[in-house]
């Protein structure tokens, strides 16, 4: 709930914003002190009217029966739906086999031209799965993210050094982000340019460029809250980031234009917007299938006691709305059944199919150490991964990859905090 500063600085906004000077320093003549100007969860004085507005006039409308949720859903959203989502297939992974790493597994990624798994561990080592072989590389320092960028792999520290290695994990270069205590980091790859985007706990989101086997730090720019959660992806030839906040239900979307990042407009997750937000994005993941479909958005949230995901699109992408905030954009709402609690850094993943014009479903790694599998149709639980002759994990699953091997199945490797590591067939 706003207390009496957070309304001051939300007026002490408007008043600068509009170059209403004089009145502003009469506001903090009365008030007996200065009045630091601030929005309020992102949003303008403007921004809150002009959305309360639009609540009213909704909300006024004659109620002539009880409204079916699914019913009421908007007839773009209902098309996207129909178009884009498909039952669970029967085909998915579920037999386990050990991959006899017994380190705690910070990151994974799999590259499918050299067909290897890179693991990032606790211990300061990089290991190389390939063709049933495990090698390990030392570092001097513990690897946050491991990614593929083309032909090669690059590696961020925790540090905040970025090194960029070959297949074998032989030196090829390395450049100091500046980006300490990070959050996570995504690859993408433009007109022919690979560029990384790292996100830091101090509110930093920062453009790297990979040119000729060389790194440059080209851009960045400070957010007005922690940022928790992004994806990135590109559309309708722009570069377009996913970003969630902290204690905020709107998922912040930047394009890069000219290497710089610009905030193009935001899409609600909560469509109850006008209550105290009780909840906020952990995780954030995007499905775009080939050619330039609408991108769709599962976000994990931070519900208690079970894990939400939540599911929106960049349907508005092209025509934003004048209030700057997309809203009536969720397409699913699913209660994962996944336990969790405020201290819980969710994960989840698309489920990879050889069909590549629908999406079947969502991985949900669970704490309790069971790996679920919603159907994005029939809304709910339709898979638990757990043990199997002994082999699963027994506790929270704290990193994933998944990929489409050379059968054309889908593989997904799970590690877990009781350090082991599961490759699931």
């Amino acid at each position: 709930m706003a207390n009496q500063s957070d309304i001051l600085g939300l007026v002490a906004h408007f008043l600068k914003e509009n170059n209403y000077t004089q009145t502003l320093h009469q506001l903090e003549l009365e008030h007996g002190k200065p009045i630091q100007p601030q929005l309020l969860n992102s949003e303008s004085l403007s921004q809150i009217i002009n959305d309360r507005l639009q609540f009213s006039s909704l909300a006024n409308k004659p109620n002539e029966e009880a409204i079916d949720v699914n019913d009421e859903l908007p007839l773009r959203l209902k098309d996207i739906i129909r178009e884009r989502f498909v039952n669970w297939s029967s085909r998915y992974p579920q037999n386990p086999v050990d991959l006899n790493i017994h380190s705690l597994v910070i990151s994974s990624v799999y590259d499918k031209d050299k067909e290897s798994v890179y693991f990032s561990t606790n211990d300061a080592q990089v290991l190389i799965r390939r063709g049933g072989n495990l090698k390990s590389v030392r570092f001097h320092e513990i690897i946050k993210k491991v990614l593929i960028v083309g032909k090669y792999v690059a590696l961020l520290g925790m540090s905040g050094k970025l090194y960029l290695r070959n297949g074998d994990l032989d030196e090829v270069g390395s450049i100091d982000t500046q980006s300490r205590f990070t959050v996570d980091a995504k690859h993408v790859s433009f007109r022919g340019t690979d560029y990384l985007v790292i996100l830091t706990w101090n509110h930093m989101l920062k453009l790297v460029k990979l040119v000729n086997g060389e790194f440059s730090l080209v851009s960045e720019t400070k957010l007005d809250q922690q940022g928790t959660c992004f994806d990135i992806t590109t559309y309708n030839d722009e570069i377009v980031v996913i970003l969630g906040k902290l204690e905020n239900t709107l998922l912040d979307v930047f394009i890069v234009q000219k290497e710089q990042f610009i905030p193009k407009y935001k899409i609600s997750i909560n469509d109850a917007e006008f209550t105290t937000s009780s909840f906020s994005p952990r995780y954030v993941t995007i499905s775009q299938r080939p050619g330039n479909d609408i991108p769709l958005i599962a976000v994990a949230t931070s519900h208690e006691p079970y894990m939400r995901v939540i599911i929106v699109s960049l349907i508005d992408f092209d025509s934003p709305p004048s209030s700057s905030i997309a809203r009536n954009q969720i397409i699913k709402n699913l209660n994962t059944l996944s336990p969790q609690d405020k201290f819980s850094q969710p994960l989840i993943s698309w489920k990879l199919d050889t069909n590549q014009e629908k999406q079947s479903g969502i991985w949900v790694m669970g704490e309790d150490g069971i790996i679920r599998g919603l159907d994005i149709v029939d809304d709910g639980v339709v898979v638990e991964l757990s043990q199997v002759d002994g082999k699963g994990h027994k506790t929270k699953i704290k990193d994933f990859t998944s990929f489409i091997n050379e059968n054309g199945n889908e593989v997904l490797i799970t590690s877990g905090i009781d350090r082991q590591t599961f490759e699931w067939r």
